[in-house]
């Protein structure tokens, strides 16, 4: 019953992230404006939610294992290797962003496999993202940073988020620092 929950909340921040991005997947060098920084860390929130869930696991796709001490899940087909893994990091950041995600998030391969340690399910995030604004603070060739306002549940608070952005040949703005 958890798995599915799990796989329920992924499939509905999967949705959000698409529909926050409108189906873009790039956005051109001179475009990014609040709007689309919005857009693009609304994005990345999603995927990365769905990533240190696991992926979106098939039936019978999830298994787990003991590593030096620790619980270890193999994350869901899509994931499991690191090209797969690359590929969808690299839709909202950076590499380099997107090999500190892996580390920071103790991916490792195990088998073959992408595997990630098995973790408590977190309570889902109050952000509303759909409503956050941004604020250009820093801007030079080829590098943004923006100040995200995204407000919280009913709780009438924002949090301030700093987000910079660095434009990728070839693939369009990339998240290279997150609140970092």
């Amino acid at each position: 019953m958890k798995k599915r929950t799990m796989n329920i909340v992924a499939v509905i921040l999967l949705l959000l992230t698409t529909s926050a991005c409108g189906g873009k997947r790039s956005i051109g060098q001179a475009d990014l404006t609040p709007k689309g920084a919005v857009e693009l860390a609304t994005a990345w929130t999603g995927s990365a939610a769905i990533i240190q869930a696991g992926g979106l696991y098939k039936e019978g796709e999830y298994k787990t294992f003991a590593h030096k001490g620790l619980e270890y899940r193999y994350l869901a087909a899509h994931l499991d290797s690191k090209k797969k893994m690359k590929a969808e990091l690299q839709k909202f950041v950076t590499k380099k962003k997107a090999k500190r995600f892996m580390k920071d998030n103790g991916i490792l391969k195990h088998k073959g496999k992408l595997a990630s340690p098995e973790v408590e399910e977190a309570p889902g995030s109050l952000h509303q993202w759909e409503i956050a604004t941004a604020r250009e603070i820093k801007s030079k060739k080829g590098r943004k940073t923006f100040e995200l306002t995204v407000p919280i549940g009913d709780t009438r608070t924002a949090e301030t988020i700093i987000v910079s952005y660095d434009y990728v040949k070839k693939s369009g703005w990339r998240i290279d620092k997150f609140n970092e």
